[in-house]
């Protein structure tokens, strides 16, 4: 192993069975741009060498034809922190779904352990779920958010920041909660929220019964939707979080929504929570829903235990936790707070597997 002021970061040529890594040249850019479906070229100006920072600024390329397909920085500030490199990978469109960025990240990883690195980071948009699954293919694991971490054009956004280091496996990482394509019963089925729920998420949200037993005095709003939404693939994939649209079948309306939130993950333990909007609600639908989640979340997703709680006085919501076979556990003192900024008892609820 060799320390990375013993090597010139900027001129290494790395290969693979597939993909030559050689530095990269000043018409990859306009090259790049060309066929940059996602304007993500634009993050990929001149280097920012004014600090005492070694980089290995690559073309990705086809090892045998030479094809353009694509760009990877690695990067180590020793006035940030000593022996961390920073990987950052791109990939044309047209050149994903092929492996190709898993590779880069292996490869590129695999490269700065061997010459001094003992951690390699990546960043991650929380919206950008490709990104966020590379990451976890290449055994790197998620170690919280930063926020206003990125540029993106005149602004800055969150990013999910992913480590690994020299002594943990390459191996893809464990996670929480397993993907899910749509659980149905003919009548609702549950999908994940995606862009384009917006608008009936806020209405859920803002419907007068919903604020009467919600939990907070604030409004949500348009923004607070789109962020909810945007970071649904984050909360997913780092086992948080499984954030469910709830979709009448016949029509492809979006009725509602449904979390299922892990809250002692150690234990296997989850809770689950939903809403309705006013015109489907009295036919069924919430029940049905956290039937179906419950099944999957027994059966798929290896939860040991379900919770569920409401607002004491909520009739409608503890009907649906009774209906769905959730057996009332207690009732907690003044455990909720109230949208009129009061408090006010929670009937708790719990579920086991069958069996």
């Amino acid at each position: 192993m060799t320390g990375y002021a013993e090597v010139e970061w900027s001129t290494a040529r790395v290969e693979t069975a597939r993909l030559l890594l050689r530095p990269l040249r000043p018409g990859d850019l306009d090259e790049l741009r060309l066929v940059d479906e996602d304007r993500r070229s634009r993050l990929w100006a001149a280097a920012t060498d004014d600090r005492e920072t070694s980089w290995m600024r690559t073309a990705v390329t086809e090892r045998f034809t030479g094809r353009l397909l694509g760009a990877a920085n690695l990067c180590v500030d020793p006035l940030r922190c000593a022996a961390t490199a920073r990987l950052e990978v791109w990939i044309t469109a047209s050149a994903r779904r092929r492996g190709y960025g898993g590779e880069v990240v292996r490869t590129l990883s695999a490269w700065a352990f061997r010459h001094g690195m003992v951690r390699v980071e990546l960043l991650a948009d929380p919206a950008n779920e490709p990104a966020q699954r590379l990451a976890l293919a290449a055994g790197f694991r998620r170690e919280g958010q930063l926020r206003a971490a990125l540029p993106t054009g005149r602004t800055r956004a969150d990013a999910i920041l992913y480590a690994r280091l020299a002594t943990d496996s390459a191996l893809p990482m464990r996670r929480g909660l397993p993907d899910v394509g749509e659980l149905s019963d003919g009548v609702v089925t549950l999908r994940r929220v995606r862009p384009g729920d917006e608008d009936a998420l806020l209405d859920e949200r803002l419907d007068p019964e919903s604020r009467r037993w919600a939990t907070s005095t604030r409004l949500w709003t348009a923004s607070d939707v789109k962020v909810f939404v945007a970071g649904a693939p984050a909360a997913w994939l780092a086992g948080a979080e499984a954030r469910f649209a709830i979709v009448e079948t016949a029509t492809g309306d979006c009725a509602g929504s449904l979390g299922l939130r892990m809250t002692v993950p150690a234990f296997r333990i989850a809770e689950i929570g939903y809403g309705l909007r006013a015109g489907w609600r009295g036919r069924g639908l919430a029940t049905r829903s956290v039937r179906l989640v419950a099944d999957w979340a027994f059966t798929r997703a290896g939860i040991a235990r379900l919770e569920l709680g409401a607002a004491a006085a909520n009739t409608a919501s503890r009907q649906v936790a009774a209906r769905a076979g959730f057996q009332l556990e207690g009732i907690t003192r003044m455990r909720l707070p109230t949208s009129a900024g009061g408090r006010t008892d929670e009937a708790r609820y719990g579920l086991m597997p069958p069996g």
